[in-house]
């Protein structure tokens, strides 16, 4: 897709400094597929934290028919 954009000349010389790429193209290619990564690892690990919270919900009411201790014995041998 063709876009015209005006990008910040001091931002656009310090992402240069911190990238191998040699265009500006490049250089934004760079900068939008490391956005994506970067967000999506953020989505992931929210959905790690969350995870525990639901499972944690689902088990709250739930009891046991064995004393955990006697599960631990059985499985030991």
């Amino acid at each position: 897709m063709r876009a015209h954009i005006v990008l910040d000349d001091g931002l656009l010389r310090e992402a240069t400094r911190h990238s191998q790429a040699r265009t500006k193209r490049a250089l934004v290619h760079e900068a939008l597929t490391t956005f994506v990564r970067v967000k999506s690892a953020e989505t992931r690990r929210a959905g790690y934290r969350e995870r525990p919270l639901r499972l944690d919900s689902r088990v709250r009411g739930l009891s046991l028919r064995e004393r955990p201790s006697e599960v631990l014995k059985s499985v030991r041998g």
